[in-house]
């Protein structure tokens, strides 16, 4: 059962990556760069949506992750307000869940009357 639920993560996070490449390319306008970054460590995997900017910028962000695995089920949600200084990027929502769950991450962020879709994994920051 762990292995099928670890096989069902990593699809899960390969369709998001596939399905998330559009978005992250509309997410890249203007130099704003935004996404979701993964680390596992202990058998916890942190998920985060971060943003950088180029220049200061407010808004507002909501960041949403649904989790399955041995540990059960998670629903959260997360959102705000935020503001970005020029250059640094900027933590906009972090969930701990149980190493090899399936997610689905919806993170989103609104500012200067656009909503981009920030849910594909993050390229490298510069």
């Amino acid at each position: 059962m762990v292995h099928s639920t670890f096989r069902i993560g990593i699809l899960a996070l390969g369709a998001l990556a596939l399905a998330g490449a559009a978005a992250h390319a509309t997410s890249n306008d203007g130099g704003l760069s935004c996404g979701v970054t993964t680390q596992t460590e202990r058998g916890m995997m942190a998920i985060e949506g971060v943003v950088q900017s180029p220049t200061a910028l407010t808004g507002e962000y909501r960041f949403a992750l649904k989790s399955q695995g041995n540990g059960g089920s998670t629903n959260i949600n997360q959102g705000g307000q935020f503001s970005v200084a020029p250059g640094a990027p900027v933590s906009l929502g972090k969930v701990m869940v149980n190493a090899g769950s399936a997610i689905d991450v919806d993170f989103t962020i609104s500012a200067d009357g656009k909503r981009l879709d920030c849910s594909a994994p993050l390229a490298t920051l510069t």
